[in-house]
């Protein structure tokens, strides 16, 4: 009679993985509950949201934070960076719904995506990202950015200016 092996931890997170890559997030999960040593458990959890985010998959990315049975497996200079990746590639919303499943952990990530719109002058999309920020925070923010928008206009006027100067220049000669 040959006794049944039980999987390692190192083949069961080899498997979340495989399961993540196919799309088979029900089953990943159910794989890492099994796995209890925290390293591979870790690695198991990152990838299963790396895979996810790597997709694009909005939705996806937010259920895999919310089923990590303990935040801590997710942290990761990735982890924080991951609202950032998906406001970049243009899904401001997306971005936020992310940073607000992170919890705590994505008070500073709801600051960068402010940060970010800020500078591309969406100041209604730093109004929205900053609503799920501590109001105390909020506040000092907006009088920031606040503070350093008519400075933008008025340069934005200056080179218009300049500009159009440059060009009546050109046509007179």
């Amino acid at each position: 009679m040959m006794a049944t092996q039980t999987p390692t931890d190192e083949r069961l997170k080899d498997q979340v993985i495989r399961q993540a890559l196919v799309g088979d997030r029900a089953g990943a999960r159910q794989t890492a509950n099994e796995i209890t040593d925290r390293r591979y458990l870790r690695e198991a959890w990152q990838m299963m949201l790396f895979v996810e985010s790597e997709r694009g998959n909005v939705q996806a990315v937010k259920d895999t934070i919310l089923s990590c049975p303990d935040p801590s497996l997710l942290a990761s200079h990735f982890y924080l960076e991951l609202p950032q990746v998906f406001v970049k590639a243009g899904d401001r919303s997306g971005a936020i719904e992310i940073a607000k499943a992170m919890g705590e952990a994505g008070v500073l990530p709801l600051i960068g995506i402010a940060a970010h719109l800020a500078e591309d002058g969406d100041i209604v999309g730093v109004r929205e990202a900053l609503s799920h920020v501590d109001e105390d925070l909020r506040v000092m923010i907006l009088r920031k950015v606040s503070a350093y928008q008519p400075k933008i206009q008025r340069l934005d006027g200056l080179n218009l200016v300049k500009d159009r100067t440059a060009e009546a220049d050109s046509l007179a000669a």
